[in-house]
């Protein structure tokens, strides 16, 4: 049991260090796409870095750990058969490490369906809009302006309800900027919210491997001022 008294403050303080090295990494490091351009894609993105800073701690012990055994717990020279004992004296750590694993998995699991139903709770919208996908290309159609679109238009500060479905095989809606991805699946109709949030046009990738042309299957989204967007469905098909 010594062995560990002395273990656990060595752990902690390299755990520490690593972390804050960690930490400093990712201060450099955009793991996400730079612009955030929906309401969404904020409530995702805080998400994700809270996952990244458990990540990094939990991986920080799990190194420090590693490392000290390495060091302190060298194989030496064969000297024959070791010393036999009837328990692990470091029982009390795999019991902790245990329990502390069992609730963050648990609360991880909590926290991410918490943050789901946040984003999917209200089906409420100010307008809808319908996708249909086909090999290799994106329509967009607006039932209440009856306008059909090869891009998708959205007013700014707006929720829209998003209802996707595909004329062959599965596809996948993805806006990066947005955070958000659906599949677009035959037969079916998928639903995706958004609330735009900064003006601009973003791509649509399908992120589904849907077949020959699947990596140009690309498409636009612009966001404008609620005043350009009934301005623009005005008039025809554009």
């Amino acid at each position: 049991m010594s062995d560990w008294k002395k273990a656990v403050p060595l752990i902690g303080l390299a755990s520490a260090a690593l972390a804050l090295l960690l930490f400093n990494l990712l201060d450099w490091v955009h793991l996400m796409p730079g612009v955030q351009a929906a309401r969404e894609a904020a409530i995702i993105d805080t998400a994700f870095d809270n996952v990244v800073r458990i990540t990094v701690v939990v991986f920080a012990v799990v190194v420090a750990a590693i490392l000290y055994m390495v060091v302190f717990f060298r194989a030496g020279p064969d000297e024959g058969e070791g010393a036999k004992f009837e328990a692990s004296p470091g029982r009390m750590v795999e019991v902790v490490w245990l329990a502390a694993s069992c609730v963050l998995t648990f609360g991880l699991a909590a926290y991410g369906t918490e943050e789901f139903l946040h984003l999917r709770h209200d089906s409420r919208a100010d307008l809808d809009v319908q996708v249909k996908a086909a090999q290799w290309s994106w329509e967009f159609f607006y039932p209440a302006q009856n306008v059909n679109s090869g891009e998708l238009l959205l007013p700014l500060g707006k929720r829209a309800r998003i209802s996707i479905t595909s004329e062959d095989v599965v596809h996948s809606l993805w806006v990066p900027a947005f955070r958000l991805k659906q599949d677009a699946v035959p037969g079916r109709v998928t639903t995706l919210y958004v609330t735009p949030t900064v003006a601009g046009q973003y791509d649509i990738v399908c992120a589904e491997l849907c077949g020959l042309d699947h990596s140009v299957m690309r498409g636009t989204v612009r966001v404008v001022e609620p005043s350009e967007f009934e301005e623009k469905l005005k008039g025809e098909a554009w």
